[in-house]
C-alpha cells in the first residue's frame, strides 16, 4: 500500500482495513500458517491506487484482465483529502471492482484522524455495507523511516473503535512485523481481533513475516507490477481466500454486481445533532439556476465551495471550467445523479446542507460568499461564528424567512437566486496575466474566493504576480483543502533578488496550528531537495507552476514556508 511512500522512498509499514462482521471468518482469522508458495498460487488479484498514478485510469481494463479488487487513498492525517478518490471510488465501482477507500495514518490523534476519514469517505457515497464495498482501510507505515507522530497501540485504538462504530464493521490489519515491532513496540491489542493485509516484495515464495504469531490473509507482493488499464508501476496485491468469500465481504449475493456509490448523510461528534423538528421541504426543482462550462460569478464559487465540502478537488475561483465540470460530474455519479457536468436543480439540492453557529468548512464559506455578495462585510473564512449569524438573520428578515440564523434549504435558495451586489470575476485578459501584477484588492478577492486567509495590515500583496496567487491557490487544491493562513507578501523587510518578495516570487505561509495540514502535505507528497544554507527544501509542481518550498528557520524566531512560485 502506502502510495505516498512509495512515490518519495518511504519504508512499506502497517495498514488497517474493516472487515464487516460475520463474513471470511475462516479465511479472514489470520491465524493460518504461512505458507511456501509464490503468489502466482493465490487466483484473487486487486490493487491499489492514489492521485500519485496516472490518470484517467481505465478500470473496466483491469476487471477484464481478471483483477477483482482495489483499494484507493481518501485522506491522510487529519485534513488532506486525495483529490482523485471520489471519482476514483466511483468509477471503479460502476466498472464492476469491489473497491473501499484508504487512510494514510500520520500526526494526529487516532480519534481525529478517524473523524476525517468517515467524513471524506462518506461524502464520496461510502458507507461500508453496499454492494461492492469492501471493508475501509488505515495506514500505518513509516514516514521517511521514523513513525507517525505519537502513533501507539492505543492511538490505533481510538482510529478502529471510531471506524468500527461508523460504519458497523469490524477492523482487518495490513501491517509488517517491523512496524508492528518498532512504531507500536510489540503492543498489538488492539489489533488482536484483526485479520492481517501484509507487504513483502522480494522474490521467491517466502511470505510475509507473523505479527503477533498471527499470517496475513491479504498479500502485496510487488510496488513495481503491471495492471492492464493503468500506466506506470502498480501495487499488486493477492487474497489468501476464495472469490466467492471477498464477494460476501463485499455484501455482493451471487451473480450481483458492485453498485455505484449512493448519498449518505454526514454525521461526525464535531456537527451538532440535527433539531428534532422536521427538515424544511427543500425548494422545489424550477427554483434553482443552471450552472455550466462558462458560467461565471458568486454562484459558481458557491458551486465550487460546496463541492469541496462534498469531498470534490475543486479550486473555488468562480469560473466554470473543465476542473469543476470534473468535480461536478464525479460528484453526480457517486449521489445517484445524471453525470452530465450540469449543476442544475437536483444537483443543487444534494450539494447544498444546513450550516449553523459552530459548523466550519467549504461550506459555510460557500455560504459566507453568497452573505458577502449581499453587501455583507463577513470574512470568507469557513467559521460560522456571531458575525456569520448575524449577516445571516439579517438576509433572512429581509427576505421574509424565519431569522434562525440557520442556513438550511430555504435560506440556501435565497441566497442563490438573489441579485447580488458584488459583481462577477473580471474574465481573463488576452494574454493572460500569467507573469503580470495584481493589486491589493484583485489579489485579495481571489485569495478569499478560494479561502485563503492573508490577515489585513499584516500582509502586503500590492504588486503580488498572477502566477503566485495561482500557485498558492493550487497549493490549497492539491492539498485536499488543507487551511493555508499567508503571513508574508511583498511588504518591505524580505531579502531583495529577482525571484524575490518584492518582485511578487514569493509567500510566506504559517507552519504550525492552522498550517499544520499544509506543512504535513509538503513534507509527505513533495520531492525533497538540498537545503538552502540550514533550512530543508522541497520541490513540486502544482497547475503546471514549479513551486519551491523552503522551511525557513529565522534566527529571530517565527518559523514559517517561504515558497516560490516560478
Amino acid at each position: 500500500m502506502g502510495i505516498i511512500s512509495k512515490k518519495t522512498g518511504l519504508q512499506a509499514g502497517a495498514m488497517v482495513a474493516v472487515a464487516a462482521a460475520g463474513f471470511g471468518l475462516i479465511s479472514f482469522s489470520g491465524d493460518e500458517k504461512a505458507q511456501a508458495a509464490g503468489p502466482a498460487a493465490y487466483s484473487v488479484k486487486g490493487f491499489d491506487t492514489s492521485h500519485h498514478n496516472s490518470h484517467p485510469i481505465q478500470w473496466s481494463a483491469s476487471v477484464r484482465a481478471g483483477y477483482s479488487f482495489v483499494f484507493q487513498k481518501a485522506t491522510q492525517g487529519t485534513g488532506y483529502r486525495d483529490p482523485k478518490f471520489a471519482g476514483d471510488f466511483a468509477d471503479a465501482s460502476r466498472a464492476g471492482l469491489m473497491a473501499a477507500p484508504y487512510h494514510f495514518y500520520d500526526s494526529g490523534s487516532g480519534a481525529a484522524q478517524a473523524d476525517h476519514f468517515i467524513r471524506t469517505a462518506r461524502a464520496a457515497g461510502y458507507d461500508g455495507k453496499r454492494a461492492g464495498q469492501l471493508p475501509p482501510v488505515v495506514d500505518l507505515e513509516k514516514i521517511r523511516g521514523r513513525c507517525p507522530a505519537g502513533v501507539s497501540n492505543t492511538q490505533v485504538g481510538a482510529f478502529l473503535a471510531k471506524t468500527r462504530q461508523a460504519f458497523g464493521v469490524n477492523p482487518i490489519v495490513y501491517t509488517s512485523k517491523d512496524f508492528a515491532d518498532t512504531c507500536l513496540r510489540g503492543s498489538v491489542s488492539s489489533l488482536a481481533n484483526s485479520p492481517l493485509w501484509q507487504p513483502r516484495y522480494e522474490s521467491g515464495t517466502r511470505e510475509p513475516a507473523p505479527v503477533g504469531g498471527r499470517s496475513w490473509s491479504i498479500w502485496q507482493y510487488t510496488e513495481r507490477g503491471s495492471v492492464p488499464g493503468l500506466r506506470g508501476n502498480a501495487d499488486v496485491n493477492v487474497y489468501k481466500g476464495t472469490l466467492t468469500q471477498l464477494r460476501r465481504l463485499a455484501h455482493l449475493a451471487p451473480g450481483q454486481s458492485p453498485t455505484r456509490p449512493g448519498p449518505t448523510t454526514p454525521t461526525t461528534p464535531s456537527t451538532p445533532p440535527a433539531p428534532s423538528t422536521p427538515p424544511p421541504t427543500a425548494p422545489s426543482a424550477a427554483a434553482w439556476p443552471l450552472l455550466k462550462s462558462g458560467s461565471r460569478g458568486v454562484n459558481v464559487t458557491t458551486a465550487q465551495h460546496l463541492l469541496a465540502a462534498a469531498g470534490q478537488s475543486v479550486t473555488a475561483d468562480g469560473i466554470f471550467g473543465p476542473n469543476t465540470r470534473n468535480a461536478t460530474t464525479a460528484f453526480q455519479r457517486s449521489h445517484g445523479l445524471a453525470a452530465d457536468g450540469i449543476i442544475g436543480p437536483k444537483t443543487w439540492d444534494k450539494l447544498t446542507r444546513t450550516v449553523r453557529t459552530g459548523s466550519s468548512g467549504p461550506a459555510v464559506r460557500a455560504a459566507q460568499a453568497q452573505l458577502a455578495g449581499y453587501g455583507n462585510r463577513i470574512a470568507v473564512d469557513g467559521a460560522f461564528g456571531p458575525a456569520t449569524r448575524t449577516a445571516t438573520t439579517a438576509f433572512q428578515r429581509s427576505h421574509g424567512l424565519a431569522a434562525d440564523g440557520i442556513i438550511g434549504p430555504k435560506t440556501w435558495n435565497k441566497l442563490v437566486n438573489g441579485t447580488k451586489t458584488t459583481p462577477a470575476p473580471p474574465a481573463p485578459t488576452t494574454p493572460a496575466p500569467g507573469n503580470g501584477r495584481l493589486t491589493e484588492r484583485q489579489a485579495r478577492a481571489q485569495l478569499a474566493a478560494a479561502g485563503i486567509k492573508a490577515p489585513v495590515g499584516r500582509t502586503s500583496l500590492a504588486g503580488v504576480r498572477a502566477r503566485t496567487i495561482q500557485g498558492v491557490i493550487a497549493l490549497k487544491k492539491a492539498s485536499g483543502g488543507c487551511t493555508i493562513v499567508i503571513t508574508g507578501g511583498t511588504e518591505s523587510g524580505h531579502s531583495n533578488g529577482p525571484r524575490s518578495h518584492a518582485k511578487g516570487y514569493k509567500l510566506d505561509l504559517r507552519t504550525r496550528d492552522e498550517g499544520g495540514c499544509v506543512t504535513n502535505w509538503i513534507k509527505t507528497t513533495q520531492r525533497k531537495g538540498a537545503p538552502r544554507g540550514t533550512d530543508a527544501r522541497w520541490h513540486g509542481t502544482l497547475a503546471g507552476i514549479t513551486a519551491e518550498y523552503v522551511y525557513e528557520v529565522p534566527r529571530s524566531g517565527g518559523v514559517h514556508w517561504d515558497i516560490t512560485f516560478i
